[in-house]
């Protein structure tokens, strides 16, 4: 009895198995995620299951099949219909499953909490808007915080000429100017945002920091050198953040943390590998704060400018800027423009690649000389200038200028040798307001050479023998910047 017992068993243990392998493969093709009616990303997945040692084509293209049977596909959808066709040979027969997905691409609607009681008035910002710490003013504009991104709703606390004063948290404020905002409909609330998770990742040339929120909310950065880290300030925010994947394969971040310094001003803490800095960018992508740390480019680690692609601008120029004109004459604008031209022909035998901000006598605005530079992706920037004011009958000197504290040890290098020259030292100038040191995106310098005024600086500088000495004084001042950069780098990886 005992025996019959066990051969039953067998018997039903074997019929299991062959009715298990059965239901494997009966089957010979069958999608199991992707067959989707409509979907709203342009990025799909397909993924299905066949007999193993099965030839699988999407749309006529190869795929992959693992050896459980499986497949799967990404697929970049079009707007509208996207045919899909999945064929299979299995034994030398084919077996098809064709199907249409559908992409719709829905606009999200801005999220605006309207309130019949809430009677204070809301501004958004526009593209290119910039905050400023108060509302002075001078020739080159009040003093700037940073730009922020466009979409920014802030209340509108008060209106001093051209700024506006906005609140960024209970506790703090800026100014900005009003043309770089509109207005929303009464009853818009400032929104409040929780953060949530983070990614950190090598994003080719640059490391990326994402920081999902629930709405776009003001922000302000800066760099410190001890520690060396980026600080991000994210106003009217709070931390909801139990997630933050950071991957291995960063090159400038080191790692990142955070604090909630005030209910609601959510700080970001960037800590960095290498201590010179090649340009960073702060701005919104969708609702997800977006921070871009360049990585230092490959040449700088040979110490050389070879392969550097260096952006150079000839300040003024048109009949409306003509910069300063000297007493006997000599226009700035065309002085800048024929030493702009000496350091790009001296910047490119030293094999450095070279774009202009004007090519002629043409009047740019600064804004198209960023954008210029902007989508050259730039490595650095020189921007050539004259000076004016101050005694006529003394020499003014040279100057370098820098706005980031990042930058000062480029502007001192440069100026460090400018000064070996027969000039004054007129100094090394931080935090300065000029607009084209004001973006982060790269390393800038301004270089204001001699003074138009001054009647012994005027000698000089309209002398092409000696605007050429001045400009290589800058290439030698850029291999010498260079030279501290490969040095540091060297000392990271000892």
């Amino acid at each position: 009895m005992k025996n019959k017992i066990n051969l039953l068993t067998v018997i039903i243990f074997n019929l299991f198995a062959v009715v298990s392998v059965y239901g494997q493969n009966t089957s010979e093709l069958k999608i199991v995620r992707g067959k989707t009616d409509t979907v709203n990303t342009p990025v799909h997945f397909i993924v299905g299951v066949a007999k193993p040692n099965s030839q699988v084509f999407i749309n006529d293209q190869s795929v992959k099949q693992y050896s459980t049977g499986s497949f799967g596909a990404e697929l970049k959808l079009n707007e509208g219909a996207n045919a899909v066709l999945v064929k299979v040979i299995t034994d030398g027969k084919e077996f098809f499953d064709n199907f249409s997905i559908y992409y719709k691409i829905v606009t999200p609607l801005p999220k605006s909490e309207i309130s019949q009681d809430y009677i204070k008035k809301v501004v958004v910002s526009k593209e290119g808007a910039y905050l400023n710490y108060g509302a002075g003013q001078d020739r080159l504009g009040g003093a700037k915080i940073n730009f922020i991104a466009s979409g920014i709703r802030m209340e509108l606390l008060d209106s001093l000429n051209s700024l506006y004063k906005v609140r960024l948290s209970e506790n703090n404020y800026a100014f900005i100017p009003k043309h770089f905002v509109t207005s929303e409909p009464l009853g818009t609330k400032p929104p409040f945002s929780l953060t949530s998770s983070w990614s950190v990742t090598n994003a080719g040339s640059a490391d990326r920091i994402r920081i999902s929120l629930q709405s776009r909310q003001p922000y302000t950065m800066y760099r410190e050198l001890e520690p060396n880290r980026l600080v991000v300030d994210i106003y009217g925010a709070a931390c909801n953040s139990n997630w933050i994947t950071q991957y291995l394969n960063l090159k400038s971040v080191d790692y990142v943390d955070f604090k909630q310094i005030a209910p609601d001003v959510f700080r970001v803490l960037i800590y960095l590998k290498d201590e010179y800095s090649w340009g960073y960018k702060v701005d919104y992508a969708g609702n997800s704060l977006d921070i871009t740390i360049r990585h230092t480019p490959q040449p700088a680690y040979s110490g050389s400018l070879k392969g550097l692609l260096i952006g150079i601008d000839a300040g003024h120029g048109g009949p409306k800027s003509l910069g300063a004109v000297s007493p006997a004459n000599f226009e700035e604008k065309t002085q800048n423009l024929a030493m702009a031209y000496m350091l790009k022909e001296m910047l490119e035998k030293k094999g450095a690649r070279v774009v202009l901000s004007r090519t002629d006598d043409s009047d740019i605005s600064m804004q198209d000389r960023f954008i210029t530079f902007d989508k050259a992706n730039l490595d650095l920037m020189v921007s050539i200038h004259c000076n004016a004011g101050g005694n006529p009958l003394r020499p003014g000197g040279t100057s370098t200028y820098y706005k980031h504290i990042e930058y000062r040890e480029l502007a001192k290098s440069i100026l460090e040798k400018l000064v070996l020259l027969d000039v004054n030292n007129f100094g090394l100038i931080g935090n300065f307001n000029f607009s084209l040191n004001s973006p982060t995106n790269y390393p800038t310098v301004l270089v204001e050479t001699l003074f138009m005024s001054s009647l012994p600086d005027e000698e000089k500088i309209v002398s092409p023998q000696f605007q050429k000495e001045m400009m290589s004084k800058v290439v030698a001042g850029l291999e010498t910047y260079l030279k501290k950069v490969k040095s540091s780098l060297k000392k990271d990886r000892d």
